[in-house]
């Protein structure tokens, strides 16, 4: 529906409000469908909803009656005009209102007819959605069933915002095991890309035929001058053997080899070079070693400073998404965590045994997992592997699969471990393998943007990654200038750049340059081709691409600010337990100053006795034995206040195996653990609800027998609980009530929602019963059983009998009268109540001369007799009515077919044709009888009226006395 301008800012916080809830189109949960299903039950209608108004449309967090139906368009909707207020909106009758009759959703499927609907108003005011009943016939709610409807729309309402906390403490980005990877990426691309590349030529015995000036620069020294000195000269003493063995292997085999190995830098320090070594033949024709290198001392270096962190940084990592599984060798049990069901994806149902839980992995990670489990019985040897399994919806994924055998007396006795989905950091891994062998394949295929500009701006040189720029061959470069191939972009920066290199001036500028519709970062340098006479003859131009370097930057400064932004707690301490670094959040939960330096502190200075404590029993031995433990603890903050935490401790040893220091990560629950006793409560509240409701509440499982009773059952039952639940419904109803019940009984096991009513004349009380029954669904749309819902209605049948009495029998003959007859006809066409309809509608031949020649009071004392005749040839259960005058109708209900009807109505004409006894006069009359049969008793009521009239009109058209229709 519209917004009206004035309330613009009002639906905007109501907007932001409902996203903040992050519910929308989420999958359905088990609270919310229980408190539709609760309300369809106790307001008796086959629809419940809870709806959520998004700015286009309704979307349904809980569906109750329409399978299939997730989301309206808002401007047909009911629940739109519901969150205008507070108060219950209300449609007795859609179709009778002007605001709703040509409402698709009226007109259409589902006819709406009647509509209640209570807000769901959060904390803050706004209100976002509803708790909706629906009925497809006009009806008004009690005030008791109005009551009941607020309340159920408050917990809807509770849920939600509990549901909502949950997820702001529970949501995280990345772990940081796939940060690790992330940046290790990002590092191992800088280092390498950062540097320029070494080239040289050398005889067998080392001997340099030719170096390049980066070569040159790389030792201080010039590069003619390093022509005829020996390649092995600048090599690490300790590398001398290795790099020998390995020129060798090139000449003797003609292969390529890759190495790494120090090089004496011209500072006395040791340098790293990679080397990409082949055979290359010089211009008189002899073999040549062409060894081409890059220096990668820092990123050793930072390699060895990512390695001493690696451990904290990976045990960190197993916080998050990891399920736990135990199986037992005696007995064969084997136990899965939730989160180990979810990887797998099974649902509760799913018993794992041995064989099937190895059954999910592939074929070829089988017998791995296979061989690790029998050498841990074996030989008590755990494992933890990465294979991949196949899960039971189809989907191939990566697991890391860990676990230990225990052992008593000896003896293995179960298996234990953990499970993690790790599908998206073997993506990342892989990912980040296709780069290395990238940036292997630019290291060893020189993939710099290279070219030679001479001094008239022609290009003299490029390599395959220039061409590739250009987009056009390296035949149709050379020769040419930039200005005739027309293929790059930014000339204005690099136009300045040219002139300056052709100027003698050394160049070294960054510049952004569109390559295959992406702007990427690229770093140059223009190096001027002197003459000995000091003339510019041209400059060398290489390029190399650093947009990864530069994303890596800023993702390394933003890695930095982590531990300094993050909420978690982040100690770390010395072997003695002294406090070497807090992370700011500990510094203000603490009341430490942020410059305040820490010394001499230890770690139990902020912990609570009873943490104190477990830190000597549990948490260091387990930390010594493997590394690592994680638990709730209690810390103390500032103020002395005790905060409940998730503590992770990892130890963190030397190169001897000592452990010399301890890191710790805690994270505040104490909202988790509110919320946790908020979920308690919510709990105990709906289990008073449905002890507390008025009505007789039960629930049948699919194997037929009771699992719940609660209060208002046992009273009916005259039975206490524990004799009810897990007992059929034959046993706990008695035969007979049980075989009356089982055609509703079996209508809903296949999934439908009905609803009858029950006499019980021989009780004193609940002597008449509506009845519902409701399909409980599993996630998969199987029925595993239903709710029964019984309402005591035997005052309301009382009464309608009493008003019927009043107002709808015929005072003369004591029939039914015209509203009676309308009433009776309506209730047989309620649904479940007959299965077939037959309506005789009668007209007494020759009756106006009784009243023109005898009187009116001769003529009522023949309708009399005649209504007694009637009633004679029909059932009990069968209506009879005077419609008016002397016309007359007989409702037969159940009837089998057409010719049974039939059968009535010549038992109707015979009754009549009998002579009428009055005062000592004897009259004859007849009666002319229509009939007309329907086997569905939903049929319209109109219809049968009109062919039942017609048939009465063929009938006195025929000669009166007699009947038309009702068959042969």
């Amino acid at each position: 529906m519209p917004v009206n301008p004035l309330d613009v800012s009002v639906e905007s916080s109501r907007m932001a409000r409902l996203r903040e809830l992050v519910v929308l189109d989420s999958e359905p949960e088990p609270l919310f469908d229980e408190l539709a299903r609760l309300a369809a039950v106790i307001c008796g209608v086959p629809i419940a909803l809870i709806s959520l108004i998004d700015d286009e449309r309704q979307w349904f967090k809980a569906n109750v009656g329409l399978p299939g139906v997730n989301e309206t368009p808002r401007d047909v909707a009911f629940c739109a005009h519901a969150i205008q207020g507070d108060a219950l909106f209300s449609v007795a009758d859609a179709s009778q209102d002007e605001r709703f009759a040509d409402n698709p959703l009226v007109t259409g499927n589902p006819h709406i007819r009647f509509y209640a609907g209570a807000p769901l108003a959060l904390a803050s005011g706004d209100r976002v959605g509803t708790l909706c009943v629906i009925d497809r016939t006009p009806r008004e709610l009690t005030e008791l069933q109005i009551q009941m409807l607020h309340s159920l729309a408050k917990l809807a309402t509770q849920g939600l915002e509990m549901r909502r906390n949950l997820i702001r403490k529970t949501l995280s980005v990345r772990t940081d095991y796939e940060q690790v990877l992330f940046h290790s990426e990002a590092r191992h691309r800088a280092l390498i890309e950062d540097q320029a590349e070494l080239v040289s030529l050398a005889r067998s015995d080392g001997e340099l035929v030719y170096v390049n000036p980066a070569y040159a620069r790389q030792f201080q020294r010039d590069p003619k001058a390093m022509v005829g000195s020996n390649l092995f000269e600048e090599v690490d003493s300790a590398s001398h053997d290795n790099v020998k063995r390995l020129i060798a292997e090139v000449f003797a085999t003609g292969g390529v080899r890759t190495s790494e190995n120090g090089m004496r830098g011209p500072d006395g320090n040791t340098r790293w070079v990679a080397w990409t070594n082949s055979l290359q033949r010089g211009t008189d024709g002899e073999l040549l070693l062409h060894s081409v290198g890059r220096d990668f001392t820092d990123r050793k270096r930072a390699e060895d400073a990512l390695r001493a962190s690696q451990g904290f940084l990976y045990r960190t990592g197993r916080v998050a998404g990891v399920g736990g599984w135990e199986a037992d060798l005696a007995t064969g049990v084997i136990t899965w965590s939730d989160e180990t069901r979810r990887i797998h994806e099974v649902d509760q149902t799913f018993v794992p045994k041995l064989e099937t839980a190895i059954g999910f992995y592939v074929p070829e990670s089988r017998q791995t997992i296979e061989d690790a489990v029998q050498r841990g019985v074996r030989d008590g040897q755990p494992w933890d592997l990465e294979l991949q399994i196949v899960t039971a919806r189809g989907r191939l994924i990566w697991v890391r699969t860990s676990g230990e055998v225990e052992f008593e007396n000896a003896k293995p006795v179960r298996l234990v471990g953990a499970f993690q989905d790790i599908s998206e950091r073997k993506s990342l891994e892989r990912r980040l393998t296709e780069s290395e062998r990238f940036v292997r394949q630019v290291s060893d295929g020189l993939p710099l943007r290279i070219a030679y500009v001479d001094a008239q701006r022609r290009f003299q040189f490029s390599n395959e990654a220039h061409c590739q720029r250009l987009g056009v061959p390296r035949e149709q470069i050379i020769g040419r200038t930039r200005d005739e191939l027309k293929k790059t972009s930014s000339d204005e920066v690099i136009e300045p750049r040219i002139k300056a290199a052709l100027a003698g001036h050394p160049q070294h500028f960054e510049y952004d340059d569109m390559v295959k519709g992406q702007l990427r970062r690229i770093e140059s340098r223009m190096i001027p081709d002197l003459a000995e006479d000091g003339t510019v003859r041209g400059f060398y131009s290489t390029g190399i691409d650093i947009t990864a370097r530069k994303e890596a930057e800023r993702a390394l400064h933003e890695l930095i600010a982590i531990f300094d932004t993050t909420p978690d707690f982040v100690v770390q301490s010395n072997h003695r337990g002294e406090v070497v670094y807090m992370n700011p959040a500990v510094r203000r939960a603490v009341g430490i100053a942020p410059d305040t330096r820490l010394s001499g502190q230890s770690f139990k200075e902020f912990n609570t006795p009873t943490t104190n404590q477990r830190f000597i029993d549990t948490i260091l031995p387990a930390v010594k034995a493997s590394g690592s433990w994680i638990g709730d603890t209690t810390v103390l903050v500032e103020g002395g206040r005790e905060l409940p935490v998730n503590h992770m401790v990892i130890a963190h040893r030397d190169r001897d195996g000592r452990i010399d220091r301890y890191s710790a990560v805690m994270r505040d629950i104490s909202a988790e653990m509110d919320a946790r006793q908020q979920l308690l409560r919510q709990t105990a509240t709906l289990k008073s609800v449905t002890e507390a409701i008025p009505m007789i509440v039960g629930v049948v499982g699919a194997d037929g027998l009771y699992r719940f009773a609660n209060n208002g059952f046992e009273r009916w039952c005259g039975s206490s609980r524990d004799k009810i639940v897990g007992r059929s419904m034959a046993e706990v109803l008695g035969h007979a009530e049980y075989e009356r019940r089982r055609p509703w009984v079996e209508r809903v096991r296949m999934g439908e929602t009905v609803s009858f009513e029950n006499k019980y004349p021989g009780r004193s009380t609940y002597s008449h019963l509506a009845i519902s029954y409701v399909p409980l669904w599993l996630d998969d749309g199987t029925v595993d059983g239903f709710v029964q819902i019984a309402q005591d209605i035997t005052q309301h049948r009382n009464e309608e009998e009493r008003l019927l009495q009043l107002s709808q029998k015929d005072p003369l003959t004591g029939l039914l009268n015209r509203a009676g007859f309308d009433g009776y006809m309506a209730h047989q066409a309620h649904p479940g109540t007959q299965t077939s309809l037959a309506l005789l509608y009668i007209d007494l031949d020759h009756f106006k001369p009784v009243n023109d020649q005898h009187g009116h009071p001769v003529g009522d004392q023949v309708l009399q007799v005649f209504s007694q005749r009637l009633r004679a040839v029909v059932r009990p259960s069968d209506a009879v009515a005077r419609l008016g005058g002397d016309e007359f109708a007989i409702v037969l209900s159940g009837i089998r077919d057409e010719v049974n009807a039939g059968m009535v109505a010549d038992k109707v004409v015979a009754a009549a044709l009998v002579p009428y006894e009055i005062g000592g006069l004897q009259l004859l009359l007849g009666a002319s009888v229509g009939v007309a049969f329907s086997a569905n008793a939903s049929m319209d009521l109109a219809d049968l009226v009109a062919r039942a009239d017609a048939m009465l009109y063929q009938a006195k058209q025929a000669g009166r006395g007699r009947r038309a229709g009702g068959g042969s």
